[in-house]
């Protein structure tokens, strides 16, 4: 007598990729980070493209906007870059005469940094054209579905910044030393 043949797998319910996941494809961070690729990829252009700075210049940008004469420490805080990186942005963003650098009142070794005309500029150019480009993303999801996802994206960011200072059974990087720590 021959064997039946297997039942059909019925689709996974929405949602249990995301609590279950099976494949790389599966995993939030992986998705989340292959949609900042591809639609990030429109905003790298925009910025070289169109304005001469980097994606991480324009990080910058965004933020001195909101909070001009802000330190480069709390600015890359901020943008969750380490200093080096934000030390490099910083100092092609000063070249270019995008921002400024001004010593602290009382303490010439700090200094807080400010946009010049030319980066305010700059941000009024290029900030509508990425709002542009995301709401174009979310054209897709009514009203309720767009509220649940802003309300979901801030909980996972407070999990996310709760569980960096929680994990200390996940290893340090040691990217200075060239990969994983040893001793």
């Amino acid at each position: 007598m021959p064997e039946p043949a297997p039942a059909p797998h019925a689709p996974a319910p929405p949602g249990h990729r995301l609590t279950d996941p099976m494949a790389a494809n599966d995993l939030l961070m992986y998705r989340l980070n292959r949609l900042l690729a591809v639609a990030g990829s429109l905003v790298v252009r925009l910025c070289e493209g169109g304005y001469g700075i980097t994606r991480r210049e324009w990080g910058l940008l965004m933020v001195l906007t909101q909070q001009p004469g802000m330190p480069p420490a709390e600015l890359a805080q901020r943008l969750g870059l380490d200093r080096a990186r934000t030390s490099r942005a910083i100092t092609s963003l000063l070249a270019k005469k995008l921002v400024t650098r001004d010593a602290m009142p009382g303490d010439r070794r700090q200094a807080v940094l400010s946009l010049t005309p030319a980066g305010q500029a700059v941000h009024d150019g290029l900030f509508p054209q990425v709002k542009a480009l995301n709401q174009d993303l979310l054209a897709g999801l009514d009203a309720q579905s767009v509220q649940m996802l802003d309300l979901a994206l801030a909980d996972m960011q407070q999990r996310a910044e709760a569980l960096v200072t929680t994990r200390t059974d996940v290893p340090r990087t040691y990217r200075l030393r060239g990969g994983r720590h040893t001793d």
